[in-house]
């Protein structure tokens, strides 16, 4: 039986939902508190795909993925440089995840083997064998794989911020660069777990970078999110996934 985790408030849930609904062989949950049993299973993202209780799949997720997932067709040699690609997307998929990424300036403090596994796709694909050789390729291509999409990091981050301050009501004019860092401490961190060593601080140039990116693009993402939410929260279907269990 496949099992997705979703969460009333995610756009691609969402969308697998109304892709995936009614197909035989395929269950939803919507999380809700109590939530650390999630946490347990390494669901750091949404929507989130179980086969037989095993976490298989993190955002990004499309139908025919868990369709195939279903049907037993996803095995397939998986290419080390297609697995680092995968985790790289999945990262920027999960703000939980992306946050740390971004405080710590490493891909260090996710390196753990069932997130790699899962985010890789190296299960997904039979290929769980692979994980140790996946961390490696991403350790040793760690400064590049940030050099490269840092921009990108930052903006996806920033978006994910907007949507909290939507959820808020705050006015992006009126956000200052100290609620900035404040935010980027919280985000990546549960209780004083994940606080930099050895002061908890947050990088002046990371929170520059994300200010920057707020007050050039903050109201465009605003305008975005709006529209993302009511499309969301004006579907009663969907919302009954939460309310009536």
């Amino acid at each position: 039986m496949i099992k997705v985790v979703l969460h009333h408030t995610c756009k691609s849930s969402y969308n697998l939902y109304k892709a995936l609904r009614g197909v035989a062989g395929v269950e939803f949950e919507m999380a809700e508190a109590p939530y650390f049993h999630y946490l347990a299973n390494y669901v750091l993202s949404v929507p989130a795909v179980f086969l037989d209780g095993r976490l298989v799949l993190l955002d990004p997720v499309e139908p025919e993925d868990v369709l195939a997932l279903r049907d037993g067709k996803t095995e397939k040699e998986l290419a080390v440089d297609e697995a680092v690609e995968n985790f790289v997307n999945g990262v920027m998929a999960s703000q939980a995840i992306l946050s740390a990424v971004v405080l710590h300036k490493s891909l260090k403090p996710i390196l753990l083997p069932e997130l790699v596994a899962v985010l890789s796709r190296a299960r997904y694909h039979g290929q769980e064998h692979k994980t140790p050789q996946i961390m490696e390729a991403l350790r040793e291509r760690e400064r590049g794989i940030l050099e490269e999409r840092w921009e990108r990091l930052i903006k996806v981050l920033t978006f994910g911020m907007v949507r909290e301050m939507f959820w808020l009501g705050i006015d992006v004019d009126k956000v200052e660069k100290s609620h900035v860092k404040m935010w980027l401490l919280a985000k990546a961190t549960v209780g004083r777990l994940g606080l930099p060593y050895p002061r908890p601080d947050v990088p002046s140039d990371v929170a520059d970078a994300v200010y920057n990116v707020l007050r050039e693009s903050g109201k465009r993402y605003m305008e975005k999110v709006a529209e993302e939410q009511g499309q969301i929260l004006n579907d009663a279907e969907f919302l009954s996934l939460y309310r009536n269990k």
